[in-house]
């Protein structure tokens, strides 16, 4: 499977359904009342924000969560251990750690938020700690994809001209 993430055509795919489901995001997120349970880093804005919704807004949010949010962290997680696995050398496997553990720190993060959009908010707590690993991880498997892809292309680039 780690060789399927790393060909051109998985890693175009992935980047696509990236995108796709970030605009899909941007597109939603009103319905919800313009905010996702995605980004509170604290245990009192999650609260805050989940008092504030209404029935509709709860459910828009559930679905937008089930609907895109499920698979966003196989794009986006699987575009940066694909593009570390591919460009990263044989440090490759370390460096894919980030965009390896981002994905299940996501999807947990994701039940959780189910679990609180249902009605049951004893596991909200968890989201103080959740989402700020998820973003930690995220940033780091994005600038380890993005540095060894540039640093790949730049070997390539110098090797072209010293020839």
């Amino acid at each position: 499977m780690l060789f399927f993430l790393q060909q051109t055509k998985t890693l175009w795919l992935l980047f696509l359904a990236s995108i796709a489901l970030a605009i899909g995001f941007q597109l939603a997120t009103p319905f919800t009342g313009g905010a996702l349970l995605d980004v509170s880093t604290t245990l009192a804005a999650s609260e805050d924000l989940l008092q504030a919704m209404s029935a509709p807004q709860k459910r828009a949010h559930l679905w937008i969560t089930v609907l895109l949010d499920v698979p966003f962290p196989f794009a986006y997680g699987g575009l940066f251990l694909g593009l570390c696995l591919r460009h990263g050398g044989r440090f490759a496997l370390y460096l894919a750690a980030p965009a390896f553990l981002v994905i299940p720190v996501d999807m947990i993060e994701n039940a959780v938020q189910v679990i609180a959009l249902l009605g049951n908010e004893t596991l909200l707590p968890a989201k103080a700690y959740l989402t700020p690993a998820k973003f930690l991880l995220f940033y780091a498997a994005a600038i380890v994809a993005i540095g060894s892809l540039s640093i790949s292309l730049g070997l390539r680039v110098l090797r072209k001209f010293t020839r």
